[in-house]
């Protein structure tokens, strides 16, 4: 099947402002529960390109792009990041600290963090046992969270009052983003690579398509949710979540075993532990890339889920399929990624929008 949608690769210069985008998004602070800073560097850059953009009581951004065919399409990007919180402030002025979202404390030791305190943002540093004074035992062991703890350089309680820090104050990673040749390294490219895809291919529609009515989800890490009220509000005929996800290959993964892969163009999601994507759904997808001549890769990942595992039980059910960026090292202060797989994604779901015609396209029969 071959899709009649004008998407043209992008020159040189789009390139350049596709990268430059996604280095704001990537290291614009915005853990579950403090999306404000990234909604509003979303809303700045859709300004003009759509119809209307409201926040909803919970601080999901919502986009509304007004198509003309009799059928309603949600995208749906997270905006939060794993991140961490101030648990307590101890005598001795370090900070005791709970995880947001699915972080592995081994990978979290001697990392930069800042503190966003009521003063304004104040760097640290995830303290770590050097291991010249670690027992055997302890060189065995993996950290655990109760053990990890952040340091700003305050020496007592007092002091850390004194810089306006309190229990409950968010703490994100600092990590500075770069770019080498097709790769980029960065830190929350899940979901901002999500968030990247939505505002591209909402640039990207045509005028005849359907109503696209992006919502820039809050809460995702903490579990889905921002996305079940978007849904809900929208009411959509089909949903898309948007995703940067597990790219596994690395060495210690065997092939059969790999969830994505780097260059492999677009992760079409079969199934994952909150959703079994509905079928109609499934088989559209694949149409359009292969008829696109879009590259795509099939994703089974049991162990992960999404936005979409509310979406598709919200109200009587909604038709939804995921499409992914591969990353590697997700739920990490670091990520890498190529830019030429998220072109290639966003020249994907701007042909998948254009497809959409009518409801009854993702509605089971008897």
């Amino acid at each position: 099947m071959r899709i009649s949608i004008s998407s043209p690769r992008r020159t040189l210069g789009m390139r350049e402002e596709l990268i430059s985008l996604l280095e704001r998004l990537s290291t614009t602070p915005g853990p579950p529960g403090m999306e404000d800073r990234v909604r509003r560097v979303i809303a700045q850059e859709l300004r003009g390109h759509v119809d209307s953009l409201e926040v909803d009581a919970l601080g999901n951004l919502i986009a509304v792009k007004k198509g003309s065919r009799p059928v309603r399409v949600m995208l749906d990007a997270h905006m939060d990041e794993v991140a961490l919180m101030v648990r307590s402030l101890r005598a001795d002025g370090f900070l005791e600290i709970v995880p947001l979202g699915g972080l592995d404390p081994a990978v979290l030791l001697a990392q930069r963090v800042v503190v966003h305190a009521r003063s304004g943002d104040l760097p640290g540093v995830l303290g770590a046992k050097p291991r010249h004074v670690m027992t055997e035992e302890e060189l065995k062991s993996r950290p655990k969270f109760d053990e990890l703890y952040v340091d700003v350089g305050a020496r007592s309680r007092e002091e850390l009052e004194a810089l306006g820090v309190r229990p409950g104050d968010f703490i994100t990673f600092d990590v500075p983003f770069r770019r080498f040749g097709d790769a980029v390294i960065g830190k929350a490219f899940d979901d901002r690579m999500g968030c990247l895809v939505a505002i591209e291919a909402l640039k990207d529609l045509p005028e005849d398509s359907p109503t696209v009515v992006a919502a820039f989800t809050v809460q995702e890490e903490q579990g889905l949710r921002g996305a079940g009220v978007a849904a809900y509000r929208i009411n959509p005929d089909v949903a898309f979540a948007l995703e940067g996800t597990i790219a596994d290959d690395t060495p210690g993964v065997p092939e059969g075993k790999r969830v994505t892969r780097l260059g492999g163009g677009p992760a079409i999601r079969v199934m994952d532990r909150s959703m079994l994507t509905q079928r109609l759904v499934l088989e559209h997808m694949i149409r359009v890339a292969e008829g696109a001549g879009v590259r795509y890769q099939l994703q089974l990942s049991p162990r992960s889920g999404t936005d979409a595992g509310r979406i598709h039980l919200t109200r009587e059910g909604i038709p939804t399929g995921v499409v992914s960026v591969p990353v590697r090292y997700i739920h990490t202060p670091s990520s890498l990624a190529l830019i030429s797989d998220v072109e290639e994604t966003v020249r994907y779901v701007t042909h998948l929008l254009g497809s959409i015609r009518s409801a009854e396209q993702f509605r089971p029969s008897i």
